[in-house]
């Protein structure tokens, strides 16, 4: 029988391709809702997710479901335990969009720091006179803090000293750093001196609301957060405290605690801040990588083989 795959949201089609070039057949939904879904996962043997749910009751549905690939890093979107109870592997593709979502980070920062959105709007707006008050601030000698270090952390690392910062970085779980980058055990002291505060952790029961009032309290009043992480791992409400008081300088967000964002958020209510709709992965190169990546842990999968990029229990690498 043929290996069917399901594939929820578009994709590159370089990896549809690549899943057809190995004998599966690839179904691709043209509504991601659980209710559809769930009806489709029936008679999967792979799903190739990228942002949509796959909640317990999807996955329960789904008992011919032999994995589950990420196109992309994050898996907060999928029911681990359930995966786990059903023996569903669940992979991704954790380096197919670092570079993508780094340089989406550093020009976040050049934009915080230059105001370039800013005097877009003001010539376009017609006032040329923006430039006596939209004084920036340069890279050069400014410290960068970076909460968390895994491969997109890193290349954030990298480009970031290559513009003359100084990249200071807390993550417990990280052991070699290159020797241009300090590592720090004292997260509090780095919230306090860091020019820019840039967040790259997963989002789990222990990162919810990680930047929190205490923590954002502690940082300078001309320093910027950046957060093209996750949504759930900053508190909106602390943070647009923190904006509106100016006790922080401004912020940049990619994602957020709701997606699709609410019309009614007061942060868009405030001018010290920029905004991108989590389109930090969204480079043409990225897409092509996730989608193949993906692609590629399924195709393993079919052959009897073992995942790269396994992400859930050891015991399911049998």
């Amino acid at each position: 029988m043929m290996f069917q795959v399901l594939v929820p949201q578009p994709i590159a089609e370089e990896g549809i391709e690549l899943m057809k070039k190995h004998q599966c057949q690839v179904i691709e939904l043209q509504d991601p809702g659980e209710r559809s879904l769930r009806n489709a996962v029936v008679s999967a043997d792979a799903v190739l997710i990228r942002t949509a749910p796959l909640t317990e009751s999807i996955i329960e549905s789904a008992d011919k479901l032999k994995v589950i690939a990420r196109h992309g890093v994050g898996v907060d979107n999928i029911d681990l335990e359930a995966a786990e109870k059903k023996g569903v592997k669940v992979c991704n593709a954790p380096t197919a969009n670092s570079n993508a979502v780094a340089e989406h980070v550093v020009g976040m920062i050049f934009n915080l720091s230059r105001h370039i959105v800013q005097g877009d709007n003001a010539v376009r707006d017609g006032e040329f006179s923006a430039r006596h008050r939209l004084i920036g601030m340069e890279l050069k000698g400014k410290t960068l803090g970076l909460i968390g270090c895994g491969n997109i952390g890193r290349l954030v690392a990298d480009k970031c000293h290559s513009l003359g910062m100084l990249v200071e970085v807390y993550d417990p779980y990280v052991k070699e750093l290159p020797p241009e980058v300090k590592q720090t055990n004292d997260m509090s002291s780095l919230l306090q001196k860091a020019d820019y505060i840039s967040l790259h952790l997963p989002l789990t029961s222990a990162t919810q609301y990680f930047i929190n009032e205490e923590k954002l309290n502690l940082m300078k009043p001309s320093a910027y957060l950046i957060n093209a992480a996750r949504g759930g791992i900053v508190n909106e409400n602390a943070l647009y405290q923190a904006l509106k008081t100016k006790s922080i300088a401004g912020a940049a967000l990619d994602c957020f605690e709701e997606e699709p964002v609410q019309p009614e958020n007061p942060l868009w209510e405030l001018d010290n801040t920029l905004y991108t709709p989590h389109m930090a992965a969204h480079t043409r190169e990225a897409m092509v990588s996730m989608a193949v990546e993906a692609a590629q842990e399924i195709i393993r999968v079919k052959e009897g083989n073992t995942p790269l990029n396994l992400v859930n229990n050891e015991h399911l690498h049998q």
